[in-house]
């Protein structure tokens, strides 16, 4: 603009020479002034246009005959704003510059145009005004577009609902939006005073530290992950944040930081998992927690060699209560109860509700049963103090029955079995006592060691088979699928019941041949049912611990299924929930090769071994199959009630299938169907059959 104006000058020196000088440089004038990259105008002081360049006349559109009749500047361009101008530049010969005019009408759109205006010296006894113009229609656009961006950047940054955080590379904050002062209950002027460092819970802090160092270093682009940011009252608010890098316009590395408000989320999630494992009445851990504080304690005390006690206790003539005051009233005594043997034990023991009028006490980290017998004579002292119920005062009493690990069991089942026998022996004195549990080691050690013989024999004989239950799909009531149940028949004797040889098979690894032959056998009868055009039906196989964890189970079913011939889209392995958490990372894999030969995957007893949220999510599940201990007291039993809920709840919200174990009445199917249970199997239906019973099943349902 400063060269153009240079040149205007010049040309405004040029027609003030005198007639011959101007003549004589006219041609190359004319050149210069139609060469010029702006348009140019000639006014007299009457504001009438004396001449005007190529460029202008394009400009504004004005044909040569305009120009050559020397119409007034307003006709020419009508813009009041610079008639102004051009008569102060007039009257005082001072420059105008940036006069903006708007041309409108044009085909080609609205058009503005930036006037600078000089003063030319007298030609002829006239004053002459020189209007240089600019189309500035591009840029001025360009800063409305800018201008626009910029607004359309700040409403959004400041109304979005989820916290925006702009963030320096020491982790200084450089810009927070209003949601993320809300967030965290700081105004923004605070927040901008602080590091994210500070405002990151210290637990989660190191992780954070982390995924940021690899963001650096260029290893990752970006990163999601969920943590507790610091409210300005302390308190944890959990988030999903999600981290990007970008540089500056000084090629400074700043993080953007996208952060989502999910404590409500956590906060349902939880109560999910308290439902799951908490007594609804009392509060107090239910068996499913139970169980897992006992392994727990179980394992603690294999390390340190101390020993841990199990009491069972049942509540005195709790039946005479309810019957004679009521329902609330029993159910006074039982929260009361509760709060009495909380309050009597260490924050280390566990109390429990094993349902109805029972709890359990788990005493971890004892020198001896001494110690055990210390607080059983505690425990029924603080129970028996009055207690008011209806205006009636009571004084409840217990019968306890302990068992001490290692000495009466070395697992949970065992040592809870133990103590509940123990408990009987205790009512059987007349209530308000303790025993201890004392084993028949003689009997028990010589009937363990004559059935893993028999065992051993059975495989090499044939003396196992398979029986199949019905699994039902509880809306349509059509079988969808069998469960295959192993059936040991000795020759020439009575059958033996599974839970008499299964759980010895798995204690002396004799498991693994036999769940082999299961499957395979299972795999077999699969293919026999498909060629004889019956309708194809999926076919559910247990896995065991040692099966599943300990060979390359995922080898020995692709094996399997390439011999059988076996369709594995209709092939469902079931392992349960404590196998799994057994070694969470290798079951994954094994779980991920599985699916990926198409079988399903489900877990079988869901609810005995206490998943989180997060470890299911891990796993390539397809179903969890509700345990029959849940489902036989449902209708009675409002803990296993709201359990069985629970699990249905959370399972659909996994978009998994659910199945329950053990449905024996029409109540229980009910409550079931009500719940949106998926598929049931259980004498409700069929007892486990052998293969000519499906058969006869699968024909029946292609007939009708």
């Amino acid at each position: 603009m400063k060269k153009l104006l240079g040149t205007v000058d010049m040309i405004a020196r040029g027609i003030g020479l005198a007639d011959g000088e101007a003549e004589a440089r006219q041609a190359f004038l004319e050149q210069v002034i139609d060469g010029m990259p702006a348009g140019l105008v000639v006014v007299d002081a009457d504001c009438r246009v004396r001449s005007m360049n190529r460029m202008m006349a394009d400009l504004l559109g004005a044909p040569d005959s305009a120009i050559a009749a020397g119409l007034p500047l307003a006709g020419l361009i009508p813009s009041p704003g610079l008639g102004e101008r051009v008569a102060e530049a007039l009257r005082s010969g001072a420059p105008q510059d940036n006069v903006l005019v708007t041309l409108d009408g044009r085909a080609d759109g609205v058009r503005h145009v930036e006037f600078n205006i000089r003063r030319a010296g007298p030609a002829g006894g006239q004053q002459l005004l020189l209007l240089i113009g600019q189309d500035v229609t591009f840029r001025r656009k360009a800063r409305l577009r800018l201008q626009e961006s910029e607004e359309f950047f700040r409403l959004t940054f400041n109304q979005v609902a989820v916290g925006i955080v702009l963030i320096a590379a020491d982790g200084r904050l450089l810009r927070v939006n209003n949601k993320m002062a809300q967030i965290l209950g700081y105004s923004e002027v605070e927040l901008l005073q602080r590091f994210f460092q500070q405002l990151t819970c210290e637990d989660d802090l190191p992780d954070e530290l982390a995924l940021i160092k690899r963001l650096k270093a260029g290893e990752i682009n970006d990163y999601q992950r969920e943590k507790r940011l610091l409210r300005r009252d302390g308190s944890p608010v959990w988030v999903n944040v999600s981290v990007s890098m970008m540089r500056d316009a000084n090629g400074n590395r700043r993080f953007i930081s996208v952060v989502k408000d999910i404590s409500r989320r956590k906060q349902a999630e939880e109560a999910l998992v308290r439902l799951a494992s908490h007594d609804a009445l009392t509060g107090l851990p239910n068996r499913v927690l139970l169980r897992d504080r006992l392994a727990q304690a179980i394992v603690h005390a294999h390390r340190s060699s101390t020993e841990v006690a199990v009491m069972f206790i049942d509540l005195d003539r709790f039946k005479h209560v309810n019957d004679s005051l009521g329902h609330e009233a029993g159910d006074q005594m039982i929260i009361e109860i509760a709060r009495r043997l909380a309050a009597s034990l260490r924050e280390s023991d566990t109390v429990a509700r094993q349902g109805g009028d029972e709890f359990v006490v788990v005493l971890p980290e004892l020198n001896g049963a001494d110690d055990a017998a210390t607080v059983a004579r505690k425990l029924l002292d603080n129970l028996f103090q009055p207690l008011v119920l209806c205006g009636q005062e009571v004084f409840p009493a217990a019968s306890i029955g302990i068992a001490m690990y290692p000495h009466d069991g070395a697992d949970s089942a065992t040592l809870l079995k133990s103590a509940d026998n123990a408990m009987y022996r205790a009512k059987g004195k007349g209530g308000n006592h303790y025993c201890f549990y004392v084993p028949d080691m003689g009997a028990q050690a010589y009937e363990h060691l004559r059935m893993e013989g028999a065992l051993q024999r059975a495989l090499q004989r044939d003396e196992f088979l398979l029986h199949y239950q019905p699994v039902v799909d509880i809306g349509s009531g059509a079988v969808s699928g069998v469960e295959a149940l192993l059936r040991w028949q000795p020759h020439g004797k009575p059958m033996v019941p599974p839970s008499d040889f299964i759980p010895l098979a798995e204690e002396t690894g004799l498991i693994v041949p036999i769940g082999e032959w299961v499957l395979a056998t299972a795999m077999a009868q699969q293919v026999i049912w498909r060629r004889q055009g019956l309708p194809p039906v999926r076919i559910s196989v247990n896995l065991s611990a040692r099966q599943f964890l300990g060979q390359d189970v995922a080898q020995q079913v692709a094996e399997l299924l390439a011999r059988t011939g076996c369709d594995p889209t209709y092939l469902t392995l079931e392992i349960t929930e404590s196998v799994l958490m057994e070694n969470p990372a290798a079951a994954t894999e094994t779980m991920a090769r599985l699916a990926a030969m198409g079988v399903q995957l489900a877990i079988d007893d869901f609810g005995t071994g206490y998943s989180s949220l997060a470890s299911l999510k891990r796993f390539p599940i397809h179903s969890l199959k509700i345990d029959r201990s849940f489902v036989s007291d449902l209708t009675r039993d409002a803990d296993d009630a709201a359990i069985v809920n629970a699990v249905i709840a959370l399972a659909h919200s996994m978009k998994l299938n659910v199945i329950a174990e053990g449905v024996e009445t029409s109540e229980q199917l009910a409550f079931l169907s009500a719940r949106g249970c998926d598929q049931m199997q259980g004498y409700c239906f069929s007892r486990p059959v052998e293969p000519q019973g499906i058969e006869a099943l699968l024909r029946a349902a292609k007939a009708a």
